[in-house]
């Protein structure tokens, strides 16, 4: 019996016309093209096709999140692994959203996309999706049980993922993690399967559950020589329950500025959470594991203002954590302890 795979169509570019406008789609006509287009399926597994969304990637956010987590869940009996089709903008904050949302997540749930519409010449479509159909079908359920990004014959694990590039089919990195597959002339999976770590797995596993609500009063921000933190602590902070902060490569920051310190200071005395997260490893193949707020003088004094450290994750996923960790409910408190627990692999 083929395994049987659930593709979800959320919209972006894999479905546009060549002149990047969104179609009018049916299931059936979105089912006609990909049998036209990407008759090989058929090869792979048994596949069925829905439509969630037909939307540009940069319309998707909560509300969409939760639909598909929703979809997915309603159908994880009927189908051996999920397929999603996304747009690349705002996948990887899909993607991390979905790694909790769907925690436990023992079935494959593949996102991919593409850089050039199905349609087009050349495009990278038909073989994203060739490929993420093949692992969601048939990769070891060990390494894949879990929301990944497929794109341009590398398998990343979703909520380490970011988009590098706009224009190049090598549109995702993971700079602190390495992939868990990659496709040559064969699906080259990697040997120490996600869950090879069973004490930090069997951690996971004891992690409380999360209600599936997104706090959206969280915003990010990067901090750049001269920051205008009066501003920010005066027009923007009485407004947020949650900030998370990019600050400098060496987990560093402005805090000579008493400027600065008062905005810190500022979110402690009202109870709301600063994350801060750092792009030091945004290159292809970059790692920096060594980026630690303890190595400087101007790093030490965020975490001795109370700010809490993202580690390696991504800002993608820092910002993610931090909307639907303030959706379980309030205080500092509560939100810096479960800011510590590993939920889905994402630290």
């Amino acid at each position: 019996m083929a395994p049987r795979v659930l593709i979800l169509y959320t919209g972006g570019t894999f479905g546009m016309e060549p002149g990047l406008s969104l179609p009018e789609l049916s299931v059936a006509s979105l089912r006609a093209r990909l049998q036209a287009r990407v008759p090989e399926l058929a090869q792979l597994a048994d596949c069925t096709i829905d439509i969630v969304l037909n939307c540009d990637s940069a319309h998707v956010g909560p509300d969409e999140w939760l639909l598909l987590a929703r979809r997915i869940r309603q159908n994880w009996k009927q189908y051996d692994g999920v397929v999603i089709l996304h747009g690349t903008d705002t996948l990887a904050y899909s993607a991390s959203a979905l790694g909790f949302l769907l925690r436990p997540c023992l079935k494959p749930v593949v996102m991919t996309g593409a850089q050039r519409p199905l349609s087009a010449l050349r495009t990278d479509a038909r073989r994203n999706l060739i490929s993420a159909v093949d692992i969601a079908a048939n990769g070891p359920r060990a390494l894949v049980g879990q929301v990944s990004i497929f794109f341009n014959d590398v398998l990343l694990q979703g909520n380490r993922a970011r988009k590098r590039s706009a224009s190049e089919f090598a549109a995702f990195e993971s700079p602190q993690a390495a992939p868990l597959a990659v496709v040559g002339t064969s699906i080259r999976y990697a040997q120490k399967p996600y869950v090879a770590n069973s004490r930090a797995a069997a951690a996971r596993a004891r992690a409380p559950a999360l209600k599936p609500v997104f706090n959206r009063k969280v915003g990010m921000l990067q901090v750049t020589p001269g920051f205008p933190a009066e501003e920010v602590a005066r027009g923007l902070l009485p407004g947020l329950d949650g900030l998370v902060l990019i600050v400098f490569a060496s987990v560093t920051a402005p805090t000579h500025d008493p400027r600065f310190l008062a905005l810190l200071r500022d979110a402690r005395r009202r109870e709301l959470p600063v994350v801060i997260v750092t792009e030091s490893a945004a290159h292809a193949g970059a790692t920096d594991s060594s980026a630690n707020p303890e190595s400087y003088p101007a790093g030490r004094q965020l975490i001795e203002e109370g700010c809490l450290w993202a580690g390696p994750m991504t800002k993608e996923c820092a910002y993610v954590k931090t909307q639907i960790l303030l959706g379980q409910g309030p205080g500092r408190a509560a939100f810096a302890r479960r800011w510590k627990r590993d939920y889905a692999g994402e630290a």
